[in-house]
């Protein structure tokens, strides 16, 4: 009988030994850096599925409207962002985000039904180019919002994860995840308060 022990790290599954070609994760951030992964993706996957639309309506609306356009998406977010903040004060979030997403799933389905109508005209096209602007601002807002508080207390996220696995789940670059992190991101060493 031998003294040394196995831990499930000396031996991982095909699928983490294949990932941890690209990526240096433990085995307990694997599902967690994949599911950010992946939410991130479809995110922004929807995002620019409609940014083209939302670009045809800028034009729909008028060229020389687009200033007017942004100066609407300035005013917008000024109205959208303290609603948003009284709704994030009172609600949890588990019930705060997908009320977010639904909102916003609500209003592309009322939108695809403001299209459908062949008499939808500009004022629709500038409403749609306001919104999208909006709509992109909240939901990648929201997605970091729910991966700090998420991950900063979960006990699977060691002090060295936030360093390794943020880049993943912001699809960047393999040269930018790969890069040293000038400081340790730590519970001890960061200026960013941890939650407990």
């Amino acid at each position: 009988m031998s003294n040394s022990t196995t831990t499930p790290d000396d031996h991982p599954p095909a699928w983490l030994r294949w990932l941890r070609r690209a990526v240096r994760v433990e085995r307990a951030e694997a599902g967690a850096m994949l599911a950010a992964f992946l939410y991130f993706f479809f995110l922004l996957c929807g995002y620019y599925i409609l940014r083209p639309l939302r670009d045809e309506m800028g034009i729909v609306g008028g060229v020389k409207n687009l200033p007017w356009l942004f100066t609407g998406t300035f005013i917008a977010m000024l109205v959208a962002v303290p609603l948003f903040g009284a709704a994030a004060a009172r609600l949890p979030r588990r019930t705060l985000v997908p009320a977010v997403y639904g909102f916003f799933i609500i209003n592309i389905g009322i939108f695809w039904i403001l299209f459908q109508d062949s008499t939808a005209h500009a004022s629709t096209a500038r409403a749609f180019f306001i919104w999208l602007s909006v709509f992109n601002l909240f939901v990648v807002s929201v997605f970091w919002s729910f991966m700090v508080d998420r991950c900063s207390g979960a006990s699977w996220w060691t002090s060295s994860a936030p360093n390794r696995a943020s880049g993943y789940s912001d699809s960047s670059p393999p040269a930018v995840r790969r890069a040293p992190s000038p400081a340790p991101c730590s519970r001890r060493s960061s200026s960013v308060r941890w939650a407990p």
